[in-house]
């Protein structure tokens, strides 16, 4: 007894689920917006309820989309209470961004909800990601002039380096010519000498000696 009250209690509760009240359809859910980078797929699902069944599409600028649209697809699929529409659109381009529209339709009315494919990266972002991105922005061109500046100062430390050693260089062959000049001036030897040494006399003179022969001739006189 106690098993068929409870399978009598969930047939009813499970009739009261399956019953859809007439009028116009409901679409389950809410609208989303995505931010799809170029070359990717956008995709969004609309489902609805109703009773009559409810007809969905997909609208663009009030336009159907159709499945044979170019680079768009509309996949539908339904079961014993749901209608299920699924879109993808291939974002190419930017125009391809923008507010598409799921109309559900029966012979009670339509509902309609809106789905949006927006700018990529940027719009999705928050007041606190922009800020925080510009924030990196300022301290990346902050490092960047200042290793400019600091290869620039170290650039022309390097130049006056160079003129620098230039200099010393300069300076230093100066000298080692002066000396080697006076080297050979001081190292040269006396023509008188090496004439009486290449004829055979001694080179050295003795002043006494030429005193004494004054001398002699003097007496003599």
């Amino acid at each position: 007894m106690f098993v068929l009250l409870s399978l009598l209690v969930g047939t009813v509760l499970l009739q009261s689920v399956c019953v859809v009240s007439a009028g116009k359809p409901e679409i389950i859910g809410k609208g989303t917006a995505v931010s799809t980078k170029e070359d990717d797929i956008a995709h969004f699902t609309c489902k609805s309820r109703g009773s009559p069944r409810p007809f969905l599409r997909w609208e663009r600028h009030g336009v159907t989309i159709k499945d044979t649209d170019e680079g768009v697809a509309v996949l539908e699929k339904s079961n014993s209470t749901l209608e299920e529409s699924h879109l993808f659109v291939a974002v190419t381009d930017n125009e391809r961004r923008g507010i598409y529209i799921c109309v559900a339709r029966n012979e009670e009315g339509e509902t309609t909800m809106s789905f949006k494919i927006g700018e990529y990266p940027l719009e999705g972002l928050t007041s606190t990601d922009k800020a925080a991105i510009g924030i990196s922005v300022g301290l990346t061109l902050f490092f960047v002039i200042s290793i400019a500046i600091l290869m620039k100062r170290g650039s022309k430390q390097i130049k006056k380096s160079v003129r620098r050693q230039r200099a010393r260089t300069l300076s230093q062959s100066s000298s080692s010519q002066g000396a080697e000049h006076v080297a050979l001036v001081h190292s040269t030897p006396n023509k008188d000498s090496d004439k009486e040494i290449r004829n055979g006399a001694p080179a050295h003179h003795d002043p006494d000696d030429d005193g004494a022969t004054s001398l002699n001739c003097t007496s003599t006189v």
